[in-house]
């Protein structure tokens, strides 16, 4: 499959490969995305961009372009923004467990129809591994970053905000709202960072389908927080 350049710009680069249009962050993000060694492929619960139609094509897309396939729904993660929200401890985890459940059987049933997954392809809830050892060193060190980066924390807060009016929050956020809503970002933070050690890989990208300030601002070098030089970011979105 050819690879046509849609759009050049200084350092940001657009492609459509096939169904899908690639916007590497940087040209280091370029050259991984070159290698189509691993990728990442983050599905947000309560979005409805992930609709069966699309997952179908993106995953089947996604095996086509790359030699390993890893999908991460942020499980656990979720019952932070349902805390915030105001759901007591029960309620919010039994929200979290059916929408996860509903999600996963989506991505599941989407996988099946599309071919995959292969062997080496993986389906996985955060919760399963944020166990491992350099996840809980990166949490840990992105933790620490939010209490001394001010650029990373007015980020992280103000796409906490926009979260919880999504999901239907009225008025202004407390402060203590935001802050146990950014848990959520913090856990994703991670695999921006260190998917390619995370998942034991030479290189990996990770994506969204949209602009995502929180990525932008790690790749783009101004946050204490770095990614790996094995690490790449982009934007992927249907070409239609």
């Amino acid at each position: 499959m050819t690879t046509a350049r849609v759009d050049d710009a200084e350092l940001n680069l657009m492609f459509q490969q096939g169904a899908f249009t690639v916007e590497p962050f940087t040209e280091e993000s370029r050259l991984i995305w070159e290698q189509r060694r691993h990728v990442v492929c983050g599905i947000s619960p309560g979005n409805s961009y992930f609709q069966l139609t699309l997952l179908t094509d993106l995953l089947g897309w996604l095996c086509e372009e790359f030699e390993q396939v890893d999908v991460v729904i942020p499980d656990s993660a979720l019952e932070h923004t349902y805390h915030a929200l105001g759901y007591d401890p029960q309620r919010a985890a039994k929200k979290t467990r059916g929408e996860i459940n509903a999600l996963v059987n989506r991505v599941t049933r989407a996988w099946r129809s599309s071919g995959g997954p292969r062997a080496g392809d993986g389906l996985h809830r955060m919760s399963e591994l944020a166990s491992g050892a350099v996840y809980r060193a990166k949490l840990a060190e992105c933790e620490r970053a939010l209490t001394e980066d001010d650029a990373l924390w007015q980020t992280c807060a103000a796409m906490s905000r926009e979260v919880l009016a999504a999901r239907g929050h009225d008025g202004p956020a407390t402060d203590a709202q935001i802050e146990r809503s950014m848990r959520y970002l913090t856990a994703e933070l991670p695999f921006f960072l260190a998917s390619s050690d995370i998942f034991g890989v030479p290189s990996s990208l990770n994506f969204y389908h949209r602009e995502l300030p929180l990525a932008e601002l790690v790749f783009s070098g101004k946050s204490l927080i770095q990614a790996s030089p094995r690490q790449a970011y982009a934007t992927i979105r249907p070409a239609r």
